[in-house]
């Protein structure tokens, strides 16, 4: 057999959070022996059956108000009639209204308006208590006025109860949003850094990998010149020790210590010239014009321009064939245009990641606040990039 449960307030967490459900298990339980009292005392009395009524009233009033805030309303006029029957039977009303009190407490518990039910069950002792003392005049007798201030003050306490409660529950839920927001926060730092440590891997060591791979193409060539084939072994060796090197500066970033130390320098636009030359060296034909930088440029923006030229003459070589033409200049506001241009082989076949150079390279340019445009026709394979001279990378 299965039965439907209230959900528990208090199964876990704070202790605070099973204050307003056992306040009201424990004012339900007051009230159900206080009605036993009553009807015992009107049992022994040997009362008429009709002085049993206002038990029966305050009982059922009670069992309503477990069924909702429509049946509770109801409730609440049961228990309210029931200091006016006890008066109307000659039964005395001092146990009822008191009963009622603390009726007031438990409806505001569960949630019904302390301002009705405070209202509803001040005057109907106050109505109740006078006119069982026949007057309302404090002068002569102040029980009706304290039996309806007790019944404001029952159902003001439990509304202060559950307004604390309500505002330690809203003051959680805010906390455990808020760090939430703190994890989602670090999950994204935590993804944008693997993706710019990707982009560092890409760009960098698929470079120096692309160099090798030109060297070492001269020197199956000139394995009929000694010297020649020399020069090519040592310039890819020179290559791989740059990858090397990239590699360890990457490390650097991940490295936690408390040494302190810091990584070192990435690089720059100002390196760009040395870029170029290491691929005229590897047997690339660059024709270059590279402007000045009348405008300095912030260390992503900086980094972009050297990971752009880098990828685009890479792409080049993977999948171009012939010269290949580099166009880099600042206008007066300091916006960096990169044009890079080269002939398309005449059946190309990207290698392992070839499309991720692309996308690597716009997610670059986008992140420092520039733009990166791609086309192509049957001949050539045009790369245009702006880029910032402000840039910052997103966060």
């Amino acid at each position: 057999m299965t039965s439907t449960a209230r959900p528990a307030i208090a199964t876990t967490g704070p202790r605070w959070r099973a204050l307003p459900r056992v306040a009201q298990i424990t004012v339900q339980v007051i009230l159900m022996v206080a009605v036993g009292v009553e009807v015992v005392t009107v049992a022994v009395s040997r009362a008429p059956v009709i002085q049993y009524v206002p038990a029966v009233a305050m009982t059922a009033g009670i069992l309503l108000g477990r069924f909702g805030r429509s049946w509770g309303y109801v409730g609440l006029g049961l228990v309210a009639l029931a200091p006016m029957i006890a008066v109307l039977v000659d039964r005395q009303a001092t146990g009822i209204w008191s009963m009622a009190c603390l009726a007031a407490f438990w409806f505001v518990l569960r949630g019904l308006s302390a301002w009705v039910v405070g209202v509803v069950i001040g005057v109907a002792n106050f109505v109740a208590v006078g006119w069982e003392a026949g007057t309302i005049d404090v002068r002569y007798d102040t029980s009706s006025s304290v039996s309806a201030f007790a019944a404001a003050v029952c159902a003001a306490i439990a509304s202060a109860l559950r307004g604390n409660y309500r505002y330690r529950v809203e003051a959680e839920a805010r906390m455990r949003e808020a760090e939430q927001g703190r994890q989602a926060a670090v999950e994204r730092g935590v993804a944008q850094e693997r993706l710019r440590i990707a982009r560092d891997l890409h760009d960098g060591v698929g470079h120096q990998i692309a160099v090798v791979n030109m060297h070492l193409g001269a020197a199956e060539v000139h394995l009929s010149d000694p010297r020649a084939l020399r020069g090519d072994l040592v310039a890819a060796r020179a290559a791989v020790q740059a990858v090397l090197r990239e590699t360890q500066q990457i490390l650097a970033v991940l490295r936690v210590d408390n040494a302190g130390e810091r990584p070192q320098a990435t690089p720059s636009h100002a390196a760009v010239g040395d870029l170029v030359e290491s691929y005229r060296q590897a047997g690339m034909v660059v024709n270059a014009n590279i402007g000045s930088f009348g405008i300095a440029l912030s260390g992503q923006s900086s980094v972009a321009v050297y990971r752009v030229v880098q990828e685009a003459l890479t792409n080049a070589h993977k999948h171009g064939v012939g010269p290949v033409s580099l166009e880099i200049s600042q206008n007066g506001e300091g916006l960096v245009s990169i044009e890079v241009a080269n002939m398309r082989r005449s059946t190309s076949s990207p290698g392992p990641g070839g499309g991720n150079g692309l996308i690597g390279m716009r997610e670059r340019v986008e992140s420092v606040g520039g733009s990166l445009r791609t086309r192509a026709d049957d001949r050539l394979f045009w790369i245009v990039a702006t880029i910032p001279a402000d840039g910052r990378e997103a966060r």
